[in-house]
């Protein structure tokens, strides 16, 4: 019996830590190095996460965001680079915020995908106020959405293992994982954060089933 008390007392205590290492919903003036008008018009914040939760020895903040990029507008293709292609984005970390690493082309919409996106930033702008509100996320799965996935660890691939390499070719380190549809209605992603501390680059990747 003591030895389950205490298995639920360190589960609790390291929920509290976590909630202490995690601000949701952070404002666009907190996320964004540059630019943040730009960033904001396409990039809507989840949380921000202490880097100590991964590695003590590690200082700053990282940032899950969420995004709806066009897949069917080619003409994007340009704006595409190393860190910034289909399904994934990456960033310059400046002193705790992101910095993004190609232009904004790269969120040009098509005629077709303008109201997907839409869709998007109204369900996010919805989840936030009711976040605001209540301290919890909207039931839009049937159940109180969750947070996050997976803090730290080896990710869980849906598809199969998609890690970015850092300039100097290793493997950057998951960060967290979500699952959008806890955010939105119209969800469905599996979304990944990654981040390598030498270089201070963070990306953030997505799968789908």
């Amino acid at each position: 019996m003591m030895a389950v008390f205490n298995l639920f007392k360190r589960k609790k205590m390291e929920t509290t830590n976590m909630k202490n290492t995690i601000k949701m919903f952070p404002e666009a003036i907190d996320v964004f190095a540059n630019r943040i008008e730009e960033h904001s018009k396409y990039l809507f914040p989840l949380f921000s996460i202490d880097l100590c939760t991964i590695n003590p020895e590690w200082k700053g903040t990282v940032h899950m965001l969420e995004f709806n990029e066009d897949p069917y507008n080619r003409e994007t293709i340009s704006s595409f680079n190393e860190y910034c292609s289909d399904c994934m984005i990456g960033f310059d970390v400046i002193d705790g915020k992101y910095s993004f690493k190609s232009d904004f082309n790269y969120f040009a919409l098509s005629k077709d995908w303008i109201k997907y996106f839409e869709e998007t930033e109204e369900e996010y702008r919805t989840t936030k106020d009711y976040y605001i509100k209540s301290h919890k996320l909207p039931d839009y799965i049937g159940e109180p959405g969750k947070i996050y996935e997976q803090i730290g660890g080896n990710p869980e691939w849906i598809q199969g293992d998609a890690t970015p390499l850092d300039p100097d070719g290793n493997r950057m380190t998951f960060i967290t994982r979500i699952y959008s549809s806890n955010y939105s209605i119209s969800g469905g992603k599996d979304i990944y954060l990654f981040y390598s501390d030498k270089f201070k680059i963070a990306v953030i990747l997505y799968q789908t089933t």
